[in-house]
């Protein structure tokens, strides 16, 4: 998520939808009182530097620790830094204040929720389950199948920590009381023209540059689409949990 003051803009990070490639590319052009929470460690291994305000945020929570972990590499703090920014929001955001629900943060920065432009990337909730699944799983030794992963998410089981029940799904993250609160909703299948267009009117400047952030998960030889990976009964789970995105933005299977 990014709430910046130079730009007049709130981005909302949806998961699996690019928001970490999205906030890591504004990044560059975000002015020295910005707030940025998303994705910090990808901003930072491109050698973006972060704002001042991230920055001080970072210091105030984690004062004694931070430069400590200065001495255990870049990797070390990167995660240090990016905890601590985590942690200093999640009285305000709750538990994942990068994806935090959009009632959290019209609530926590009232002031810029009123003025500023919003923005959040859908996804078609298929495909994203399946982008969720690979992430979750990446570096289990014994990782659970697709299959039980989509079952456990549609009954509530967690297996153990893999399954993310408490923020799998993105409607709450651009919409109040169930009606979309924002002023731009770019779709991930017309990703670069519908960011491009939306920024250009923001009068955000942009060069269309997007990091794969967080992608090439999937093992070699994995099917690339996505309706690979269903059976009937598990599109009908995952349509059932995502029904309400997939009725505003009439995504089909």
């Amino acid at each position: 998520m990014i709430i910046s003051e130079r730009h007049q803009l709130i981005v909302l990070h949806c998961r699996k939808a690019a928001g970490s490639s999205l906030c890591v590319s504004l990044a560059r052009s975000l002015g020295v009182e910005d707030l940025q929470i998303s994705a910090l460690p990808e901003t930072m291994a491109h050698g973006i530097p972060l704002t001042r305000r991230v920055r001080r945020i970072a210091l105030r929570q984690s004062r004694y620790l931070l430069p400590l972990y200065r001495l255990l590499g870049a990797r070390g703090y990167r995660r240090a830094l990016t905890r601590a920014v985590d942690h200093a929001h999640r009285p305000l955001l709750g538990r994942k204040p990068p994806h935090a629900p959009a009632a959290r943060v019209a609530a926590a920065f009232p002031r810029e929720w009123a003025t500023f432009r919003k923005l959040a990337i859908v996804r078609n909730p298929w495909d994203k389950t399946v982008s969720d699944y690979f992430w979750r799983v990446q570096g289990l030794r014994h990782p659970p199948s697709f299959p039980t992963y989509v079952e456990a998410l549609a009954a509530g089981h967690s297996l153990g920590g893999i399954v993310p029940l408490a923020f799998h799904d993105n409607w709450p993250m651009y919409t109040i009381n169930d009606r979309v609160a924002v002023d731009g909703v770019v779709r991930f299948e017309q990703l670069l023209p519908g960011l491009k267009a939306f920024l250009a009117e923001a009068g955000v400047p942009w060069d269309g540059w997007l990091p794969r952030s967080k992608g090439g998960l999937r093992p070699a030889g994995a099917p690339s689409n996505y309706r690979a990976y269903y059976t009937p009964e598990l599109e009908r789970l995952v349509g059932g949990l995502y029904d309400a995105e997939i009725s505003c933005f009439d995504y089909r299977f």
